[in-house]
């Protein structure tokens, strides 16, 4: 075998795996793999570490990267109703008592205030037709702050959810 500097020159002549990743991506392009190949692609890459892991992003990008998600471009945009204030109403006996009639327990996930051990001491009073000026009991639930977390989302999915009648606990 001959020597190349320190190396053996092993692969000399033949294809380097750069070579046949690019004739494979080109081969492959507009193709789409079966469901059992993707299992298989993703049960082969379980446990490695990504190439640019720990890599950070460069300020100019993380910026451009924030940008392009802000205000109407977000999918959570409702159309800055988010800046509207709360109704006078609003206030913490209002909450108190929301938080007292549900027996402090979110109502999705059954967690009682007394187990809550993050930064909010207290469950979350969620308005459940999403209408800020809409303070009547009925449309108020208490959940804890995971589950007022998920319920900003999908929003006509969680009112469906919420006003189901019975009131029985959403999984």
């Amino acid at each position: 075998m001959k020597r190349i500097g320190k190396y053996r020159a092993w692969n000399k002549g033949k294809e380097t795996s750069q070579d046949v990743k690019q004739k494979l991506s080109v081969a492959h392009m507009g193709k789409k793999h079966s469901k059992e190949t993707r299992k298989k692609i993703s049960n082969s890459n379980k446990g490695q570490i990504p190439w640019n892991k720990g890599m950070p992003l460069p300020k100019e990008t993380r910026m451009r990267m924030s940008k392009s998600h802000t205000g109407e471009k977000n999918p959570n945009w409702q159309g800055g109703i988010s800046f509207n204030p709360y109704p006078t109403e609003w206030v913490d006996l209002l909450k108190e008592s929301i938080r007292q009639r549900d027996n402090y327990v979110c109502q999705m996930c059954g967690t009682h205030q007394d187990e809550l051990k993050s930064w909010s001491k207290k469950l979350d009073v969620h308005h459940i037709d999403y209408d800020k000026d809409n303070c009547d009991p009925k449309n108020l639930i208490t959940l804890c702050r995971n589950c007022h977390i998920k319920t900003n989302g999908n929003r006509e999915y969680w009112k469906k959810c919420f006003n189901k009648e019975g009131g029985e606990k959403i999984k």
